[in-house]
């Protein structure tokens, strides 16, 4: 049985999921992918325009990043386990 998905009060208010496990692994395996990839849109757009154009967008980018880390940050509250080993505290 799943377990319940909810985001914080700042996103949506008493939105909550039923959630497999093994769904939020693959969510937050794509969520990992998604946030790479606006890395690299930000890395790529540093390199290759403006600085007032870059300053004018990056701030889009690093607000969509925020919003999906949040998501899967809400993913591991949820299933501590699926934390990747390079975000765990040292030590863990």
């Amino acid at each position: 049985m799943g377990q319940a998905f909810s985001l914080g009060p700042a996103h949506v208010r008493f939105l909550e999921v039923v959630m497999d496990r093994d769904v939020a692994i693959r969510i937050d395996g794509m969520l990992t992918g998604v946030i790479g990839n606006l890395d690299g849109i930000a890395h790529y757009m540093k390199n290759n325009l403006p600085s007032q154009e870059y300053d004018a967008l990056i701030v889009h980018i690093g607000g969509s990043m925020g919003e999906l880390i949040d998501i899967s940050t809400s993913l591991h509250r949820q299933f501590p386990d699926i934390i990747p080993k390079e975000l765990k505290p040292t030590g863990a």
